[in-house]
């Protein structure tokens, strides 16, 4: 990191993307501050309280400490893992912010007993607290309305809202990138499928459990239909033994892959992303726990997590259609971008079977589930699955899903970059 100074005694960091970098350090009486612009002294007696708090920037997952001092006078001074190295780019200096902080901490109660610690909280917490309450509000109300009438009022809301937000206009260009043949009037139509797959995903979030109500034993009956061939995979795949990877993507009800994987003989899991608001998280837990699958944050535990639902011969559940930056170079609609090669290093560490699973979203609140043969993966000159070789014949087997239905597809993402 250019300029990061790693000594427990001093720190760096600019804390706004217009002000000028701070030089922090820790000397017998007083923390001494110095930029470009000024010099500051202030002595540890006279710092009456700390704050400390985690913030985040919008759009980002991402979480800093912060801390801000205040002295007798009310005079302030904040310092922050999260140093800006320009207007949008923020680099995390935790591993010399955090040691930095725990010595001034230490030298400030040493020299002012009475200093007063707080907790603090950031003003995106308490939008994210105040958004949590309404998602989880807006959960319960939905549960208590029967799902299609549920689905078709929030599928009408997006339709209105989406086009109004910055992500339509990354779908557009995703559309266009991605089908440039297409007129507008096809775009703008496969747009608002999305808009209206989004909403209906959005309401049915609170009747997870009760969408899924396959009966193997009943032909044509439920939500849930699979035809003769995926029927005949689906009863093979629950009885198969051993460890099996099953990839998706962000179509239809993705989210109902879980049910299908959680009726799997042996243990099952899938690997998911925390959603930023921690309530809405729990909240979301609770109804996939539903599913018999356990679930993996995608967070940096979960390679452990994998390796050993793997061992013990789970079935494991990935959605890999999105942009992974440090991932393999992949050919997606004709142009270059980033796929995750974990889900290829997991099959060629077990050697294990892989299958594709899809749902497709049908008239009358219906869903067809189409599941793979186990999908021969190219191998190495060493016979061993070739990682890369891989990568791309899953992302070929999405897109081919995808072309089906594109407006079933959340455009949203910025899949290349």
């Amino acid at each position: 990191m250019t300029g990061l100074l790693t000594t427990e005694s001093s720190y760096s960091g600019r804390v706004t993307p217009w002000g000028p970098e701070v030089h922090h350090r820790l000397a017998p009486d007083a923390l001494c501050s110095s930029s470009a612009r000024a010099n500051n002294r202030i002595a540890y007696a006279s710092i009456r309280k700390i704050r400390v708090h985690k913030i985040r920037y919008l759009g980002s997952r991402a979480t800093y400490w912060r801390c801000v001092l205040q002295s007798m006078d009310g005079e302030r001074t904040c310092l922050q893992a999260a140093h800006y190295v320009g207007f949008r780019r923020v680099e995390d200096r935790s591993a010399s912010y955090i040691p930095f902080i725990k010595q001034l901490e230490a030298r400030i109660a040493a020299a002012n007993p009475t200093v007063v610690f707080e907790q603090g909280s950031h003003w995106l917490a308490v939008g994210d607290a105040v958004l949590g309450w309404l998602a989880i509000a807006a959960l319960g109300a939905a549960r208590r309305v029967n799902v299609n009438v549920a689905a078709v009022a929030s599928a009408f809301l997006t339709c209105k809202i989406g086009p109004l937000l910055k992500g339509h206009r990354i779908a557009r260009a995703n559309l266009i990138a991605a089908y440039p043949e297409k007129s507008s009037l096809e775009i703008e139509r496969i747009l608002r499928g999305m808009w209206d797959n989004l909403g209906r995903v959005l309401a049915e979030y609170a009747h997870l459990d009760r969408l899924w109500d396959f009966d193997p034993g009943r032909t044509g009956y439920g939500r849930i239909v699979l035809d003769p061939k995926s029927r005949r995979r689906f009863a093979a795949l629950v009885d198969a033994g051993g460890p099996i990877l099953v990839f998706g993507a962000h179509l239809a009800n993705w989210e109902l892959l879980s049910w299908a994987i959680g009726k799997y003989r042996g243990k099952s899991a899938i690997i998911y992303r925390a959603p930023k608001i921690a309530s809405v998280d729990h909240a979301l837990k609770r109804l996939r726990m539903r599913s018999g699958t356990t679930l993996i944050p995608a967070d940096a535990g979960a390679i452990f997590a994998i390796i050993n639902a793997l061992r013990r011969g789970a079935a494991i559940g990935v959605l890999v259609d999105e942009h992974f930056p440090r991932g393999v170079n992949v050919t997606f609609f004709g142009r270059s971008c980033k796929a995750t090669p974990i889900f290829a290093r997991y099959a060629r560490r077990f050697n294990c079977p892989i299958y594709g699973g899809r749902l497709v979203r049908l008239p009358d609140g219906k869903f067809r589930l189409d599941l793979t043969d186990a999908i021969p993966a190219p191998r190495d000159a060493e016979g061993k699955i070739d990682v890369a070789a891989t990568t791309q014949m899953i992302i070929n087997v999405i897109e081919g899903w995808i072309r089906e239905y594109p407006e079933q597809w959340l455009w949203l993402q910025r899949r290349w970059r």
